[in-house]
């Protein structure tokens, strides 16, 4: 059924605002925590009751009226609730040794269309189809074009290559995985998706994950068909923009991101040192994802041996190229003590969330899913050259968190560090919770945007020279938004309140060639910190998506052997 039909396109757009998002579940009063020094004992709120839908635990803090902590700039509130949303979320599912996001559905399922290929708009033979590119990565890419490395207000740099190892080229298992890559030299191939991981085209393995109120919005409203949301664009590319209906208030929609540690040895992670790098910089110019050991200057030794040692050096990024296809890495960093910090340093497995896999977990993954097998052994050989096997490990390095407690989204965002647990930066580590068993939180760094702009004298406030109005913090995910080619410079909520139908593609389609973008350079557009409505002409012509750059990237049209959509 198309959107006007179900009563989900809104004509025109709104100025974006921040007012009290619509309440969800039975909640009490939440006591005020904002302003002042930081509390003593912070607790998460365990009297709520998270509706069903939002398939959350309880005792979390979830659901909450966040709008009030934005009006009034309680940001210390805000990150005692993303700290509770993240445990939450990484808590065992009751009935299950799984984390509780693991349980939940992802992209594979809300998208089905997702790899059919998109109808150019010239019919006939010489109108050929565009295939949509398979990993997160590629998408993001292909979506977001625009600058040249060092111009300001570019959003994408040229990265790395991944073409996956030849071992996993010649396995017959996986020949319905693969995907063929523009190259210069020898055929490269990236994978596809497969039931249980999202390929994100590079070392991490990646979930786009939605619990069962956002994944039946999606399947139900038809979100996944790139047909229907045609026929919710605007009569003319230069007119208002429209929207679809917003997501349901139970909604959470997640990116975690894992990294593959071996068993019995020792496993490179990169890290990253946010203050060495500020916007503005040299590593703001230019791509600077974990694969850039100049910027990444120190890293971790991950091991589940019983007794570790620091190890002379560990090395990490094997058959790799960089933008102009030429070998890239291994990238190796040595144990030099002496240095503060230290370049090197050992740390246990168990200070990460992580799953670990028997033998008969992966022999039953090859058997109903061999894209997932595929996706694991390509990440393994990337990070320490062989397969993925018995008894390693997945661990969580990152993860996004949105969750629709107010109408315009909360953003949370964590990732692993080393000096997670002595940080006393109440920027990345503050407002943490005094009365969860489990600690393994405090292993990860946070950062949250919920819509307070920023001040000069305020940590994170960066104006870039475009600036014209107020700004939004700086805030990003190193292990996301910098392996996904984008800047420092860079705050999630910004990204996200501009994610439209339909993509930016190459070649003709069928939708007069709008294109939504991240950025562009004409006509001019805010900048990836300054606020914005949504009445910008930028979006004109374009459905506005509710944050959901997802549908944006992965909806796709149905074909005469696809999976019919639903009337």
């Amino acid at each position: 059924m198309e959107l006007a039909q179900r009563g989900v396109l809104v004509l025109g757009m709104s100025v974006l605002t921040f007012s009290a998002g619509a309440a969800c579940g039975p909640r009490k009063p939440t006591p005020s925590v904002g302003g002042g020094a930081p509390q003593a004992a912070l607790a998460c709120d365990a009297q709520v009751i998270p509706p069903p839908q939002s398939q959350f635990p309880p005792g979390y803090d979830y659901p909450q009226a966040t709008q009030p902590w934005v009006d009034q700039r309680q940001g210390d509130r805000t990150r005692l609730h993303a700290w509770c949303l993240f445990a939450g979320l990484n808590s065992t599912a009751v009935g299950t040794t799984k984390p509780v996001w693991k349980t939940w559905g992802n992209s594979t399922q809300a998208f089905p269309l997702q790899y059919n290929p998109w109808p150019a708009s010239t019919p006939g033979p010489s109108g050929a189809a565009l295939e949509r590119p398979a990993p997160l990565n590629a998408k993001n890419r292909s979506n977001a074009k625009v600058g040249a490395s060092g111009e300001e207000g570019a959003i994408n740099f040229a990265g790395p290559v991944y073409g996956v190892n030849q071992d996993i080229v010649n396995n017959p298992a996986y020949q319905g995985c693969l995907q063929k890559m523009s190259s210069p030299g020898p055929a490269l191939y990236q994978l596809k998706d497969g039931a249980q991981f999202q390929s994100n085209g590079d070392i991490m393995v990646a979930g786009v994950t939605y619990n069962q109120a956002a994944l039946d919005a999606i399947l139900q409203r038809n979100l996944f068909d790139a047909s229907v949301l045609n026929r919710s664009l605007p009569p003319q590319p230069g007119s208002p923009a429209t929207s679809m209906a917003p997501m349901p208030p139970e909604s959470v929609v997640l990116k975690p991101m894992l990294w593959p540690v071996a068993k019995g040895s020792y496993t490179a992670l990169p890290i990253w040192d946010w203050d060495a790098h500020p916007p503005g910089s040299a590593a703001d110019g230019q791509y600077a994802g974990y694969e850039m050991q100049q910027f990444w200057s120190r890293a971790v030794a991950v091991t589940d041996l019983p007794d570790p040692r620091l190890p002379p050096q560990v090395s990490f990024l094997y058959g790799v190229l960089d933008a102009a296809y030429k070998p890239l890495g291994p990238n190796t960093y040595r144990a030099t003590p002496q240095l503060a910090p230290p370049p090197l340093q050992v740390v246990g497995v168990d200070r990460f969330y992580r799953l670990q896999f028997t033998q008969a977990e992966l022999d039953a993954m090859m058997q109903q899913s061999p894209c997932d097998r595929a996706i694991l052994d390509a990440s393994a050989y990337w990070a320490y050259n062989r397969a993925f096997a018995a008894g390693d490990s997945l661990v969580l390095v990152a993860m996004h968190m949105m969750t629709k407690e107010q109408d315009t989204w909360t953003f949370q965002s964590a990732w692993w560090h080393p000096d997670a647990l002595a940080c006393k930066d109440d920027r990345f580590c503050g407002n943490r919770p005094g009365n969860l068993s489990d600690q393994t939180f405090a292993n990860y760094m946070m950062t949250t945007t919920y819509g307070m702009t920023q001040k000069k004298g305020n940590p994170n406030y960066y104006a870039p020279p475009s600036t014209k109005g107020e700004v939004w913090p700086v805030a990003f995910n190193p292990y996301i938004e910098l392996a996904a080619a984008h800047p420092i410079t860079t705050n999630c909520m910004n990204c996200h309140h501009r994610a439209a139908w339909p993509p930016r593609v190459e070649l003709g389609k069928q939708d007069g060639g709008r294109a939504s973008l991240y950025l562009q350079a004409s006509p001019a557009n805010p900048n990836a910190l300054e606020t914005f409505d949504f009445t910008n002409p930028v979006f004109s012509g374009l459905t506005m998506m509710d944050s959901m750059w997802a549908i944006s990237d992965r909806a796709g049209f149905p074909t005469s052997t696809s999976a019919s959509t639903r009337r």
